[in-house]
C-alpha cells in the first residue's frame, strides 16, 4: 500500500508545473474584428496558407471541414508590424503527425525579500500513428521551503499501455493510459503556453530556415503582451519562428523582468526566460520504455491475474485491475491460484468472501499478499499488495 502515496507527489509536481508555466504575461483573449480578419485575408500571401487538413486512416475521425485558424497574419504591405496569435500557432501542431519538444522555464528573483529561482525542464516527443507519447520533466525551487533537489517525473505511453516514474521512490510502476489527466493535459504544447499572450510582433519582410522549416520571424517586446491585473512587465524581449506552411510555432525565445502583487506567485519580482524549440517535425521517432518499466508490466509473476484482467497501476509491490467476473468467482480464484504459486492461504479467507466484497491474505518467505475484491459502478476491481513482515 506503501506505493500508492508515490502517486501522488508525482501528480502534484504536474499541477505546481504546469501553474508556473502559466505565470501569467497575460490571459485576456485577443480576437481579431471581422473586418481586421477580411482585411488580412485580402493581403496573405498563397505561402503562408496552412494547408487544409486531410484526415487519413491514421487520424482520429474529424469533420472534414475543420481546420485550424491561421496564427500569424502577415504584415501590411509597407509595414513590419503583424498579428500573432501565439496560442493558435501552438495548437497548429495538432496537425502533425510527429514531433519532439524541448521547453524550459527559468526563474530567478525574491520572494518577501529572500532570493528564491528554480527551473521546469521538459523534454516531450508524439507519434501519431502507431499512438505514442513520452514526457521527461524536471524541476527545481518549486517549493522554496523544501529542499532544493530536483523532482523528476517520466511518462511514457505506447498504445494503450502507459508508465510513470517519479524520483521520490525512485520506482517505475504500469498506470492505466486512458485515465491519467496529468498525461492529457500535460503533452499539449498548447497547456505549457498558455499564459503568454501575445497579440503581435514585428515580422521579419522575408522567410528563414529553422529546424527544417521554413518560418516568418517575429520579434516582441513587453509592450506586445496583454498583462493581467497584480502583474507589470517590463524590459521584457522575445523572438518566435512561425512556419510559413502549417501556421505553427517552431521556435520561441523569451526574456523579461515581472513584478507581482498576487502571494501565490513564485516570486515578487524577478526575471523569466523561456525557451520553446519544435524538431523532428513530421519524421520518424521511436518510443519505448525503458527494461526497468517493462519490468513493471502486470507486476510479479507470482502474482496471478484473471484472463480478463485490465491493469490499472501495477509496480513491483502492487497489482490493481478491473475484470469481468463476480466477487465468488475472482475470490475462488486466488483461492486456488495463489498456493500454485507457493502462497498459503489465511485461515479466516472463505469466512471473508461476501456479496459485494472479498478480503483476503497469504502468506510466503516472510511477505504478505493482501487480495481486496470490490463491487462497484464499473464492474469487480482487484488489489493485489505486498508487504514484508
Amino acid at each position: 500500500m506503501n506505493r500508492l502515496r508515490f502517486v501522488l507527489p508525482a501528480v502534484l509536481i504536474l499541477a505546481l508545473a504546469t501553474l508556473a508555466c502559466g505565470i501569467n504575461l497575460g490571459n485576456r483573449s485577443q480576437e481579431a474584428t471581422p473586418q481586421a480578419t477580411k482585411a488580412a485575408e485580402a493581403t496573405k500571401p498563397a505561402a503562408t496558407k496552412p494547408a487544409e487538413a486531410k484526415p487519413t486512416a491514421t487520424e482520429p475521425a474529424a469533420p472534414a471541414e475543420k481546420t485550424v485558424e491561421p496564427a500569424a497574419t502577415p504584415a501590411p504591405a509597407g509595414g513590419e508590424e503583424a498579428q500573432l496569435n501565439l496560442k493558435s500557432s501552438v495548437s497548429s501542431l495538432q496537425n502533425l503527425s510527429s514531433y519532439r519538444v524541448g521547453f524550459r522555464f527559468d526563474w530567478k528573483g525574491t520572494k518577501a525579500g529572500q532570493p528564491v529561482d528554480g527551473y521546469i525542464d521538459m523534454r516531450s516527443a508524439f507519434v501519431r500513428e502507431p499512438a505514442a507519447r513520452e514526457l521527461q520533466f524536471e524541476a527545481k525551487g518549486m517549493d522554496q521551503t523544501q529542499t532544493q533537489t530536483p523532482s523528476k517525473v517520466s511518462f511514457i505511453q505506447v498504445g494503450d499501455a502507459a508508465w510513470l516514474y517519479e524520483s521520490q521512490s525512485n520506482t517505475w510502476m504500469q498506470v492505466p493510459a486512458g485515465e491519467s489527466g496529468f498525461a492529457e493535459g500535460f503533452f499539449k504544447p498548447e497547456t505549457l503556453m498558455a499564459g503568454f499572450d501575445i497579440s503581435k510582433g514585428r515580422r521579419s519582410l522575408l522567410p528563414q530556415e529553422v529546424n527544417g522549416v521554413s518560418c516568418y520571424k517575429y520579434t516582441f517586446t513587453e509592450k506586445d503582451f496583454a498583462a493581467s491585473a497584480g502583474e507589470t512587465v517590463k524590459n521584457a524581449t522575445g523572438e518566435a519562428y512561425i512556419a510559413v506552411d502549417g501556421g505553427y510555432v517552431v521556435k520561441m525565445t523569451m526574456n523579461g523582468d515581472v513584478n507581482y502583487t498576487k502571494s501565490d506567485q513564485m516570486f515578487d519580482e524577478g526575471n523569466i526566460k523561456l525557451t520553446f524549440d519544435l524538431s523532428d517535425i513530421n519524421k520518424p521517432i521511436t518510443i519505448e520504455p525503458p527494461a526497468e518499466a517493462k519490468a513493471q508490466t502486470g507486476g510479479r509473476e507470482d502474482m496471478p491475474k484473471l484472463p480478463d484482467a485490465k491493469v490499472e497501476l501495477s509496480t513491483s509491490e502492487l497489482v490493481s485491475y478491473r475484470t469481468g467476473s463476480s466477487i465468488k468467482d475472482a475470490a475462488q480464484f486466488y483461492e486456488t491460484e495463489m498456493p500454485k504459486n507457493g502462497w498459503t492461504a489465511g485461515e479466516s479467507n472463505q469466512d471473508l468472501i461476501m456479496d459485494d466484497s472479498a478480503i483476503l491474505s497469504y502468506t510466503k518467505a516472510g511477505e504478505t499478499a493482501n487480495v481486496i475484491v470490490n463491487k462497484d459502478d464499473k464492474g469487480t476491481s482487484v488489489m493485489i499488495s505486498i508487504s514484508k513482515e
